[in-house]
């Protein structure tokens, strides 16, 4: 059985290009940064309906008897190493592998615990090629090949080379995109079954950024019961226009327990966002004035929600929901604990555990 940089070397070569080894890196070891996963587009105007009169809105509680909205709960996450570089053409370029997983998980109310949901659970290993080394149709061949004599099923992608970007980066991105892809496609599945309703909403962990699938369109109305729910934000994000605009650390780190900002509006591919931030643990008990605060966001599916704004009472039931998820805590295990949901702590666990360590990944190639 041979290496898979083995097979890639053997198949390139003819072409005069070449497999070299170098140093397997994760490429995902890093300093935790506060607000790595953040990710804002412009915000320019309120946008619910009726438009609130305050800059902050209680959210009532609601007894413990009401079910809850929140069933399902979606988590992407990839591992990417460097494990080869390609000489091409007097270019230098790097083989970029990875370990994709998404999953949905599914709160069962009456067992009183969450569990995967098999079916839209999908784990990939992909292999990211610089473009100037293989061409479209050379995938498929050298993916069956990698199969045959490696006996490693690997999804193969390539990244455009770019002379003002560095190409790990390029290659982090197709597989980022690749992973999106995924998600998207557990969405549409779970919606054309009819799985998602106003009574049992899909939490998607991260913002909705999501663009046109591979050989299917976007459709929004897929997403009426998606809420997007991100764990950090950056403050110095900007929210209004003139003289009203403010940073939305400046909005967010006045908000009492309980309390939520306005909607905005943000714009993603032609399609409006509604976005607010929620704080789900008192401040007085935090580290920082924005410690306990999450993002949501939410489409505007229809032509009346595009022009108003989200419906306000539909944003505040959603939120007290959310702010429902606070207990029990990932504390300890995660250094954003307080502002992740339970629920996508277990799926983000669920995914990491179905991957091949480090070593093992490595020792393929």
């Amino acid at each position: 059985m041979k290496s898979i940089v083995q097979v890639i070397n053997e198949t390139i070569r003819p072409a005069g290009a070449e497999c070299l080894p170098c140093d397997r890196v994760n490429l995902d070891y890093e300093r935790y940064a506060e607000y790595r996963d953040s990710d804002e587009h412009r915000a320019s105007e309120v946008f619910e309906n009726p438009s609130p009169n305050s800059r902050t809105i209680r959210i009532a509680d609601i007894g413990d008897g009401i079910p809850s909205i929140l069933c399902y709960f979606l988590d992407g996450s990839r591992r990417t190493y460097k494990m080869a570089d390609l000489l091409v053409r007097g270019r230098y370029l790097p083989l970029i592998a990875g370990q994709v997983g998404v999953a949905v998980v599914f709160r069962d109310t009456g067992a009183d615990q969450v569990k995967p949901v098999r079916d839209f659970c999908s784990f990939r290993n992909v292999l990211a090629f610089p473009d100037q080394v293989t061409a479209p149709e050379d995938l498929d061949p050298l993916s069956r090949r990698i199969r045959t004599e490696s006996r490693c099923a690997f999804e193969l992608l390539r990244y455009t080379v770019k002379e003002d970007r560095d190409p790990v980066d390029l290659g982090i991105a197709k597989i980022m995109s690749f992973m999106a892809n995924l998600e998207l496609d557990a969405v549409h599945r779970l919606s054309d079954m009819r799985l998602l309703q106003n009574s049992s909403l899909l939490v998607k962990d991260g913002p909705l950024r999501y663009k046109n699938i591979k050989g299917r369109g976007f459709d929004v109305t897929q997403f009426r019961n998606v809420l997007g729910v991100s764990k950090t934000f950056r403050p110095s994000f900007t929210v209004g226009t003139g003289r009203s605009k403010r940073d939305v650390g400046a909005i967010t780190a006045g908000l009492g327990m309980g309390e939520r900002t306005p909607v905005f509006k943000t714009v993603e591919e032609d399609r409006f966002i509604g976005m607010w931030y929620l704080r789900i643990r008192p401040q007085s008990k935090m580290t920082n004035p924005l410690q306990g605060i999450i993002k949501v966001e939410c489409y505007a599916i229809d032509d009346r929600e595009a022009q108003d704004g989200l419906d306000a009472e539909r944003v505040n039931t959603i939120s007290v929901h959310l702010l429902r998820e606070r207990n029990v805590t990932p504390y300890g295990q995660d250094l954003r604990w307080a502002s992740h949901i339970y629920p996508v702590f277990e799926t983000e666990s669920f995914i990491k555990a179905s991957m091949l360590s480090d070593t093992c990944f490595k020792a393929l190639f």
